[in-house]
């Protein structure tokens, strides 16, 4: 399809009529939170064209005094039923569910789109775990589905309390792998005994209902900071907000605005960004309204992806919508090395066939809440296993870079080639280059682990700052073995 170009004024003029979903039954008496254990177990495995990466998911690294003036939305080619679920890989690739064609596409920062998975049963909320796997709410089935980079489908939950879920819809997971998945009935007759919403343990063996006094839940999505969850009431057209607790639990129930949506995200601002009819509402962190974007279809839901993660993906039903977030008072975030050589070669001295020394690192343009740093370095094996040999968190704001060899920073992880908690260097063996890939996070508060300092490897730290990530910057360099 022909890219087509629209700005704000037309945008405003063009009209697009479309069947609303019809209002739910009146909803049934909120029912006590129960706990059911959860069911899995393989599915039959559909090759995707391309493998997720391991997870990074940028977000906008916006102000609320930096938003664009106007919105110039483009569409992205292809022809589509009903898209919905965006969600973004480490490289800013986004991925997007067409629910009435069972199938997941994907869009690449070079502009192209090709089909990821096909053969779904109404895929449609999509998010990427710690793994790497890419996390799905299978409507049509009645559950929530976990894809492996070798397009493995897992089963991680289908029933709770012996009856199988309505058409789970959106999903959010926290630092610590629980997942928050909404329970609506559009297409088909309720269950359930009502329209909730759940939490997946981590573990996957426990399936809680949290929220059960709402009429049609729809989208969902938790703060950078994993303490409260955003819920949108898309059949009462009301937004509310919940503290979430240890446990997984929700307390502290509050209107956030008076106004439903169907998908919503966050910015690193703090601004909340509901879908509702013909347009996309951009709130402050106080439910003040900042913003409403047109759009020519009624919006479904949205992502921050590209490679800096500042296009805004709107999903909306027949098109798929980009506008690109950049403003000028942003500071694009950056790693780089006083010691790599102007060609990326990493010196011998830094490999196991010298000094196996610890490469000097420096990072600018981390956004302005940030409140510490975590960094990482790793190598994608030509089988796609993922090897680390540094990981070092728990850095200050006030650290900006990491001398050479540098002691008394920070907490080290494990590393893959001997499992201890310290540096080990490149000595990948086999011919040609090798490229190894630093990464350094900048985070909106230190993370927390439930498993002891020996036991936290790359997994276990990507989970923990998955949801207090708000910028990443990567440097890649090359070494070949003599």
């Amino acid at each position: 399809m022909e890219q087509k170009f629209f700005s704000l004024p037309v945008l405003f003029l063009l009209t697009l009529t479309l069947a609303a979903c019809g209002r739910p039954p009146a909803a049934p008496p909120a029912a006590p939170v129960q706990q059911a254990q959860a069911t899995s177990g393989p599915a039959a495995a559909t090759q995707p064209t391309t493998a997720p990466q391991a997870v990074f998911t940028p977000a906008s690294a916006l102000t609320q005094n930096s938003l664009p003036d106007t919105f110039d939305l483009l569409t992205l080619p292809g022809t589509y039923q009903f898209t919905e679920g965006p969600a973004v890989d480490a490289n800013g690739n986004v991925y997007f569910s067409d629910i009435n064609a069972g199938t997941i596409y994907r869009w690449t920062p070079d502009g192209s789109v090709s089909i990821f998975l096909a053969g779904l049963n109404k895929p449609n909320g999509l998010m990427f775990a710690a793994s790497g796997d890419l996390v799905a709410c299978e409507g049509g089935n009645g559950r929530l589905i976990s894809i492996n980079p070798q397009g493995q489908i897992t089963v991680l939950v289908d029933q709770y309390n012996g009856i199988r879920f309505n058409e789970p819809n959106d999903l959010w997971i926290d630092a610590q792998g629980g997942i928050y998945f909404s329970d609506p009935a559009y297409q088909s007759a309720v269950v359930q005994d009502g329209e909730h919403v759940y939490y997946l343990s981590p573990d996957r063996s426990q399936v809680t209902r949290v929220i059960s006094d709402l009429t049609r839940p729809n989208g969902l999505v938790g703060s950078p900071d994993g303490k409260t969850l955003y819920v949108a009431d898309h059949g009462a057209g009301q937004t509310f907000a919940y503290s979430i607790n240890s446990d997984g639990s929700l307390t502290d129930k509050r209107l956030f605005v008076a106004s439903g949506s169907d998908g919503m995200e966050l910015d690193t601002a703090g601004n909340l960004y509901l879908t509702t009819p013909k347009s996309l509402k951009i709130y402050t962190a106080s439910g003040e309204l900042l913003r409403e974007i047109p759009t020519l279809e009624n919006p479904t839901n949205l992502a921050f992806g590209g490679a800096d993660g500042r296009t805004l993906f709107i999903t909306a039903r027949t098109a798929v919508y980009t506008a690109q977030m950049t403003a000028g008072s942003a500071t694009a975030f950056t790693l780089t090395s006083p010691d790599l050589p102007a060609d990326g070669r990493l010196p011998v001295e830094y490999t196991c066939d010298g000094a196996s020394s610890t490469l000097a690192l420096s990072w600018s343009g981390a956004p302005p809440e940030t409140v510490g740093y975590a960094v990482t370095m790793h190598h994608v094996a030509p089988d796609n296993a993922i090897h680390w040999y540094w990981e070092v968190y728990n850095l200050p704001a006030s650290v900006t870079s990491l001398a050479k060899n540098f002691t008394g920073l920070g907490a080290l992880g494990t590393n893959s080639v001997n499992d201890r908690n310290e540096y080990a260097p490149p000595c990948s063996k086999g011919p040609g280059d090798k490229e190894y890939i630093y990464t350094v996070y900048a985070l909106s508060t230190q993370p927390q682990f439930s498993v002891p300092a020996t036991q936290i490897d790359r997994a276990t730290l990507l989970e923990a700052i998955q949801n207090i990530t708000l910028a990443s910057a990567e440097l890649h360099v090359v070494y070949a073995r003599p």
